[in-house]
């Protein structure tokens, strides 16, 4: 199929084409460069013939997603109507009068789908996996909205998370009965080919058959029960979304946005005593905003069904280590922690985004001693009230303003000017401090 637009078209006299990431069956997307606030986008495009159920669907997409404030949902910045032949470039396709497109954010990473092809998962990296897609799903569905099309080619891991995408066949609405079936035929809740208008529970099936895909088939009960319910053959029976977030994120060790940090399994098989009561579900008050401050690199869009970084390989910074000088015993959340020499190590810290009530930051840990560093921990308070929600790249613990942040087995060491990075999602209540002083190992790093 040909395409409508290319390499240097000017779409919305904002965002400038520069080549394709991917392409499905009736759209592409393309890498762009939005002048105005010179940053580098996505945009999907239909391609050349696409019919007008085409143009409905992106739009909906756009109003949909763009409608949802959640870290696991893909941002969507902008809808618009191209003008071909009025703006630059040299596209070969010129006679449609409008080409609609959609602005998102880029993502770095690969599709569930791409990870599947490597094999199945182990199944507290699924758990994780679909705890945050069941969370996405339930401030969708808070919303009313349906996604009718979850599936691993939706789902995009990145070095930040998990991100869902594409809400072009979203339901939002009542709908006349007999009307098409939408969806990926493998995916699809077994009461809608009947005409039965799609729910909540239809998501959830879906969800069930993602999960049970990527299973290598040693999970824990609870985990293996979920799945069982959310495959259930009656809707009513299925788990909520939010139900399932909890029970998955709990099982797999994980921390969500709407939900407070889980405690450590009580046994190996995942099992553990009843959790205390939970706060309902909610809905960000905004999306987390693209950080100006973010270095540029390589991008791959969400949905684009191309090949891409493992998020393994996102996450490992290519570290080696080297068996010199073994770091000094680790403190614990809340202690007192005091230097131990000249500084071996320097830390920035960076807030990629603000909104109400939140933010987001990166931390960086450098280390500038002569061996290794294998096993850290990182110390330092957070002002004005603030408090971690979500982190990557390591494991937490916050005790009033103390955070003690811990390494993730794959990033534990540190070689001589090597680096290590994690970043978290915070809430806060209208200060916007950050921390000035940071212990590595009870050692005081340079800022």
């Amino acid at each position: 199929m040909a395409e409508t637009v290319a390499p240097g078209d000017l779409l919305g006299e904002r965002y400038r084409l520069e080549r394709p990431l991917g392409a499905g069956g009736m759209a592409t997307v393309w890498r762009a460069v939005d002048l105005v606030l010179d940053r580098a986008v996505a945009v999907k495009v239909p391609k050349a013939g696409w019919p007008e159920e085409s143009t409905r669907r992106l739009r909906q997409e756009a109003k949909a997603a763009a409608g949802l404030t959640h870290p696991s949902i893909t941002g969507v910045y902008d809808y618009g109507e191209h003008r071909p032949g009025g703006s630059g470039g040299s596209s070969p396709q010129r006679r449609y009068e409008q080409v609609p497109y959609v602005v998102m954010e880029l993502l770095d990473g690969e599709t569930l789908s791409a990870r599947l092809s490597r094999g199945r998962l182990p199944w507290r990296e699924a758990a994780g996996i679909c705890a945050r897609v069941a969370d996405a799903l339930a401030a969708a569905h808070a919303a009313g909205i349906v996604h009718r099309d979850i599936k691993p080619a939706n789902v995009f891991l990145t070095r930040v998370g998990v991100k869902v995408l594409d809400f072009g066949i979203a339901f939002t609405g009542p709908s006349a009965p007999g009307g098409p079936l939408l969806g990926t035929p493998a995916y699809v809740a077994p009461e809608l080919p009947s005409g039965t208008p799609p729910t909540s529970a239809a998501d959830m099936f879906s969800l069930g058959v993602v999960l049970q895909e990527c299973l290598d088939g040693d999970a824990p009960d609870v985990v293996t029960a979920l799945c069982h319910r959310c495959l259930d053959g009656e809707p009513d029976a299925r788990p909520t979304a939010s139900e399932a977030a909890r029970v998955l994120a709990d099982a797999a060790g994980v921390q969500l946005a709407s939900f407070p940090a889980p405690q450590p399994a009580g046994t190996p098989d995942g099992r553990r005593p009843p959790d205390p009561p939970r706060e309902p579900t909610r809905v960000l008050d905004d999306p987390v905003p693209p950080g100006p401050a973010s270095p540029r690199r390589p991008l791959i869009i969400a949905g684009a069904a191309v090949g891409a970084v493992a998020l393994a390989a996102v996450l490992l910074a290519a570290l080696s280590p080297d068996s010199s000088r073994r770091a000094s015993a680790p403190p614990t959340a809340g202690s007192p922690e005091t230097e131990t020499g000249p500084a071996a190590c320097s830390v920035s810290y960076r807030v990629d985004g603000t909104w109400p009530q939140g933010f987001q930051a990166t931390v960086r840990i450098t280390n500038l001693g002569d061996g290794e560093i294998d096993g850290w921990r990182l110390g330092f308070e957070l002002p004005d009230g603030q408090a971690i929600t979500q982190l990557w790249n390591g494991s937490q613990v916050q005790d009033g303003s103390s955070v003690t942040v811990t390494a993730a087995d794959w990033n534990r060491s540190i070689p001589p000017d090597g680096t290590a990075e994690f970043g978290f999602i915070g809430r806060q209540d209208g200060g916007g401090g950050r921390p000035s002083r940071f212990t590595l190992n009870g050692g005081e790093c340079r800022t």
